[in-house]
């Protein structure tokens, strides 16, 4: 009995499915002379025209060897091309470290994939695989191929029967009854063979205790009985039709194998695995009975237009390498590394050696999103880009899972114009800015520095006013003086030199700074009235202060009010005493909410209007100094001037001197 792997061997040498190259792929027209698969690559060499070399399925002159160019090339040795010695005879066969088969013949080169399917037979073919089957010898379990009439067994991968059958052969199944073989003719028994055991009603299928005959289903114990009537026949039931697209589906162990107008799909609950279809050698499929079976990593596949096997399980050859070529703007680029700035387009080209006779596929993504199928060879463009950081991966593979294959990776970036992207606009406004604000910090610093000079000439006119009441001031102290003096009043005249060295005291301390406490100012005051008191006689003085007024914690500018109790003094109530009448001088202290109001009233004569504008120069002084006071701190500082009623006994007048409360603070 002749081995079962021999056999499988033999049938795939001389039917194999194949890749044939011919002039329109490139074949050289000289005689083809010698093959050499060297460092990954297939070297072609020829009768008179050189080396070539086969390049993604086409054969092309070889740059590496131009210089052979015109040379008859015999053989290659350490991969090197050879120029002397003998022709070689046809076929020339080279082959690749992966079993691929590489023949050469007049006018064509013949590529051979090891997953290409081998056609065994082409007769009508079934399967039966019983591999649970405990039947001695056979403790490993029975196989059984149909080819036509022809039923062979197989067990532990050797042939041990052929079964010639008279008609047709319908169903092999493993019963109560034993391992039963339906036919055209009768049932079989397997005994070492088979054995008849039943002849009479055909039997079309074993469903289970049941079978399927001419007559309907019917129990095959009854049926093997011969106690039956025509009674005991039921109508079939409609068999579960396969699950579309397929026309009918195999199952071994969890692997499901589904017979489709594609082709056979491999696929578990998973999902789809791999396919094989008329690339790998199948024929077109279309409905009808199809069996699979996998014995010692070879697949057989039965079809009703005969039988095929495949190795690793009909597993495709795995990929090997993988090369991407770039585009941009329709030009070769060598990567995305340096794109231009906002292209047009982008694009990828993927190159992949083939190693397999079915297809490859391809899919690729960007930036972990849905995957996007693609075909090897074929250019993928990416219109008008979004400017950002991009990662482009890309898988290749001969299975449907992707489960083996070759990756590739890389980052990119597409850069939008400057225009359009918002650092330049950033910049462009800080830097707008910051002229802005350096302008703006410039115009203020102009400002502040103005400010400044206004503030110091502001001070230093104040302080300009404050020396000319001084001396003012001091006039007519002296005068008073020389007064007592030419009176011949030596006393009067120590006392008053007395106090007026204790109000200069006071007056040169207020000048030393800007604010004066109020309470340091009304006794500045109270000593110029008594010196006025000494020198033109007793005359009322009246303080009416706020009592929720604390005198020590406000302030008034030093020499303000003295100016204005002096004239109030000297136009007021000395006309009142030269008349001899009693002279009253009052001084109102109080807090509302216009600011620090202080008045100064008497019961004098009253002063003309003309006389408080221009000819009171102590007045004049007073507006001035108050008119820079409000500038230099944008407060209001006022004075106001007004007559008191007509009811009193003397007309009399009111000064009022309005100041910001919080002044000095």
């Amino acid at each position: 009995m002749k081995g079962f792997f021999f056999s499988i061997s033999f049938l795939f040498a001389i039917s194999s499915n194949a890749q044939i190259l011919q002039r329109s792929q490139g074949f050289p027209a000289d005689p083809v002379t010698a093959l050499s698969w060297c460092e990954d690559t297939l070297y072609i060499g020829t009768q008179g025209s050189g080396v070539f070399v086969l390049v993604e399925q086409r054969i092309l002159p070889s740059r590496r060897f131009d210089k052979f160019s015109r040379s008859i090339i015999y053989d290659f040795e350490n991969c090197e091309p050879v120029t002397s010695g003998t022709l070689q005879a046809y076929p020339i066969i080279a082959a690749s470290p992966d079993g691929t088969t590489y023949t050469a013949e007049d006018g064509f080169l013949r590529i051979e994939f090891t997953d290409a399917g081998s056609r065994m037979d082409d007769r009508p073919s079934g399967i039966w695989h019983f591999p649970e089957l405990q039947m001695a010898p056979y403790e490993t379990g029975l196989t059984f191929i149909r080819n036509g009439s022809e039923l062979s067994a197989y067990a532990q991968n050797e042939q041990i029967d052929v079964f010639i059958a008279k008609g047709l052969i319908f169903d092999v199944a493993s019963t109560p009854f034993g391992l039963l073989l339906s036919t055209e003719a009768g049932l079989y028994r397997w005994e070492k063979g088979w054995q008849l055991r039943y002849e009479g009603l055909p039997i079309f299928a074993f469903d289970g205790p049941n079978v399927r005959t001419p007559l309907g289903v019917i129990a095959l114990e009854e049926l093997l009985d011969g106690n039956w009537a025509m009674d005991d026949f039921s109508t079939p039931s409609e068999g579960t039709p396969a699950p579309e697209p397929y026309f009918d589906v195999d199952t071994i162990d969890n692997t499901y194998y589904g017979f489709g107008p594609n082709g056979l799909e491999v696929f578990d609950s998973t999902g789809a695995l791999f396919s094989i279809t008329s690339a790998r050698g199948l024929p077109a499929m279309g409905p009808g009975s199809y069996d699979v079976a996998l014995t010692n990593e070879n697949l057989f596949v039965a079809t009703p237009k005969g039988l095929w096997v495949f190795l690793n399980e009909g597993k495709p050859n795995d990929l090997r390498d993988i090369g991407v070529l770039f585009w941009q703007n329709g030009l070769r680029i060598e990567s995305f590394e340096n794109l231009e700035v906002s292209p047009t387009t982008i694009g990828f080209t993927v190159l992949q050696r083939k190693v397999s006779a079915g297809k490859v596929y391809g899919r690729y993504r960007l930036n972990s999103g849905a995957w996007e199928s693609f075909s090897v060879s074929e250019r993928i463009i990416l219109e008008r880009p979004a400017p950002q950081n991009y990662t482009l991966e890309i898988q290749t593979s001969t299975r449907l899972d992707f489960a083996q294959g070759m990756n590739a990776e890389c980052a990119f970036t597409v850069r939008a114009p400057w225009y359009k992207r918002i650092w330049p606009w950033v910049a462009i406004v800080l830097g707008a800015a910051s002229i802005l604000v350096l302008r703006q910090r410039k115009t203020k610093i102009r400002l502040e520095e103005r400010l400044q000079l206004q503030e110091r000439l502001a001070d230093a006119e104040l302080a300009s006013k404050r020396l000319q009441m001084n001396p003012h001031f001091l006039f007519n102290a002296l005068d008073a003086i020389s007064n007592f003096i030419f009176k011949n009043q030596p006393k009067d005249a120590v006392k008053y030199m007395g106090k007026l060295a204790k109000m200069m005291r006071l007056t040169l301390d207020s000048s030393r700074s800007e604010a004066m406490v109020l309470a340091d100012e009304m006794e500045l005051i109270n000593q110029y009235l008594d010196l006025c008191k000494l020198r033109y006689g007793n005359f009322e003085v009246q303080w009416k202060v706020d009592e929720d007024l604390d005198t020590f914690d406000h302030y008034v500018p030093p020499m303000l009010l003295q100016p204005i109790v002096e004239n109030a003094v000297q136009h007021a109530l000395r006309p009142v005493m030269a008349m001899e009448q009693e002279a009253v001088l009052s001084i109102q202290i109080i807090l509302n909410e216009n600011g620090l109001c202080i008045s100064v009233e008497d019961n004098g004569p009253g002063i003309p209007t003309e006389v408080t504008s221009s000819d009171s120069h102590g007045l004049s002084i007073i507006e001035e100094r108050l008119d820079l006071l409000s500038k230099k701190y944008s407060q209001t500082f006022e004075k106001r001037i007004e007559p008191l009623a007509e009811s009193t006994l003397s007309t009399g007048t009111c000064v009022s001197l309005i100041l910001p409360a919080d002044f000095g603070h």
